[in-house]
């Protein structure tokens, strides 16, 4: 019979024999683990391909007698959480053989994870603010201080501030309810008629044309059309809270459908893995239960909520209208919300609610969305813009970091090509980017600022730090210096190894005067903060001080621990100050030589 073999060690993990109808087994490994893959008496004419996840190891494997033989490695490196692994006839892709390891995340505690999900989202809501601060035009006259409402809410977390307003604002709505705002106005009303009413001329003409007179009405008992002036609540005070409710019942729409969507996702995905391995049913049933409960109680939160808006919306009896920020601010300016003890409390809680300029930080699903190596790539880049920041740089523009998604919410996340600038104090300007496809020379002219040398195809180093001097008039920048980071989820290690497979990032040019213009090339690890440059001539202190020649290239490891968070943001301050300072002398000693 032929056999799947995984092995680490000496130690067999899981043998599952071959054949289309067999269950799929599973086995608890740490992701750091080094795992081998054996085909016991196996087929000769089969091409065997093995997957993990989506990835296919390249390694070819190694004939022994009967069996095949792919050595150990560490191929689950970054993998978190049920991660399938098939073997599988490369010839047609037929499926010989599917076993899901159960990864528990070893590089990074889960604190530690945490870490980097709460760092993202406050240093992002930061940029933004820095970028509110200098727009108020754009976000309909916001305060210009860094406490201008500005809330940093993922969807779950906006149907919690929704649920909170609502609390305020229900018991008003009820006190208002009690002796509404009404109008007196003609209404076309079927009654009997007075004794003594006066009426209209063309009520009297339809009792003469009838033969009768307003008497003989009056007696016969008869009911008539007449125009009553009657109290009516459609006023504009009270369309304006029932559009306002309306706008609370479309924003708990939104986070409802995200909520039952995700909630769906997850029980397909749990249904999917069945119950036939023990071990399986108990890895899953204690990652995705917890969650799926945690969802069901949104679902049922939304759904309530969304039931006492709708009745309270009917209670009103008013048509609902949808209005702009810019429609219930001029609202609120009427005599009647000023005054008014009831309406005008409405009014101050309603403004107070759209004022608070909603970021909406979409983490998205932690095991399936994004990668741990994704993450991780994403900490470092909000790091080095937080340090950025510590050094005294000030943010003044972006590019694809936080997206409008509606009036006053926005969506923060990282694209690539994204970047955002930052002006030192010199007015020079850096510029970070994140994932930029470094063209080669030819299909960079005219659209980037780098190329890469002597090649065919682009490259997309992790993080590019630019650094921009301007011309005499300042209008005009130039690209002086850059830097390279490459962010790698790996251990200590393996971070000489990895940075010796980016030293190629040297080799990046700028368009402008084909000079080798990357004069820093480093790998970022979640290890211990540090800053080891390959060099051992070359020092790094606290304070930002390089001991090294202006016009050497640099190359090193830094070291960025999401659990140690105030040692990372103290290196990486001393980073940028660094790299400032050297990138200066660079831009001095090379205008020297071109002088001479």
């Amino acid at each position: 019979m032929t056999d799947f073999v995984i092995f680490s060690g000496r130690s067999t993990l899981l043998e599952v024999p071959l054949g289309k109808s067999q269950a799929v087994h599973s086995f608890e490994v740490p992701e750091t683990a080094r795992i081998g893959f054996e085909v016991d008496d196996y087929e000769e004419g089969v091409i065997y391909q093995i997957t993990v996840g989506d990835i296919p190891i390249a390694e070819r494997p190694q004939e022994r007698r009967s069996r095949l033989e792919w050595q150990a490695s560490p191929c689950l490196d970054g993998a978190f959480g049920v991660t399938p692994i098939s073997l599988r006839d490369a010839t047609n892709g037929e499926i010989l053989a599917r076993t899901l390891a159960l990864v528990e995340p070893s590089k990074l505690t889960v604190n530690a994870y945490d870490a980097m999900f709460e760092d993202m989202r406050r240093i992002s809501v930061e940029l933004l603010l820095d970028l509110i601060s200098k727009s108020r035009l754009a976000l309909a006259q916001l305060p210009s201080s860094r406490d201008g409402g500005v809330q940093p809410l993922t969807a779950r977390l906006e149907l919690s501030q929704i649920r909170l307003f609502w609390k305020r604002f229900s018991p008003i709505l009820a006190d208002i309810l009690e002796d509404p705002h009404t109008e007196l106005r003609p209404r076309q009303v079927t009654r009997q008629l007075k004794p003594g009413e006066r009426l209209t001329p063309d009520v009297l003409r339809r009792f003469a044309h009838r033969g009768q007179t307003a008497r003989d009405a009056v007696r016969s008992g008869g009911l008539v059309e007449l125009s009553t002036a009657v109290q009516d609540r459609n006023t504009s005070e009270n369309r304006v809270i029932v559009a306002f409710m309306d706008l609370l019942r479309r924003r708990v729409d939104h986070s409802l459908r995200r909520a039952r969507s995700e909630r769906e996702m997850r029980l397909a995905r749990k249904n999917g893995y069945g119950i036939s391995d023990a071990g399986l049913a108990r890895f899953v049933q204690l990652r995705e239960d917890p969650k799926i409960a945690r969802l069901q109680e949104i679902v049922d939160a939304c759904e309530g909520t969304m039931s006492e808006i709708h009745r309270a919306m009917q209670s009103f009896a008013v048509p609902v209208t949808r209005m702009g920020r810019q429609d219930f601010l001029a609202s609120f300016n009427c005599p009647f919300f000023r005054s008014h003890p009831l309406y005008a409390r409405a009014a101050r809680l309603m403004l107070a609610f759209l004022n608070n300029t909603t970021i909406v930080v979409e983490q998205g699903d932690v095991e399936g969305a994004k990668s741990i190596e994704t993450i991780f790539e994403q900490w470092v880049f909000f790091q080095v813009s937080a340090a950025l920041q510590a050094a005294g740089l000030s943010c003044i523009s972006h590019n694809s970091i936080f997206e409008p998604i509606a009036r006053d919410r926005f969506s923060v996340d990282l694209d690539r090509n994204a970047a955002i600038d930052f002006e030192a104090p010199d007015k020079r300007i850096a510029r970070l980017r994140y994932e930029p496809t470094i063209l080669p020379r030819g299909a960079a002219q005219g659209m980037d600022t780098l190329y890469r040398g002597n090649s065919a195809s682009p490259w997309t180093p992790d993080i590019v730090l630019e650094i921009l001097a301007p011309s005499s008039d300042l209008r005009d920048y130039r690209v002086t210096y850059a830097a390279v980071i490459d962010a790698k989820y790996t251990t200590a290690g393996n971070v000489w190894d990895r940075l010796e497979k980016i030293e190629k990032y040297r080799e990046i040019r700028s368009v402008d005067t084909d000079s080798q213009i990357a004069r820093q090339v480093w790998i970022a690890a979640p290890i211990a903060p540090s800053l080891r440059p390959r060099d051992e001539a070359v020092t790094w202190s606290k304070s930002g001080y390089v001991g090294a020649d202006p016009l050497d290239v640099i190359l090193g490891v830094i070291g960025a621990d999401p659990a140690d968070r105030d040692e990372t943001r103290s290196m990486l301050k001393a980073f940028i100050l660094g790299l400032l300072r050297h990138s200066k002398e660079y831009e001095k000693a090379t205008s020297r030589n071109v002088n001479s």
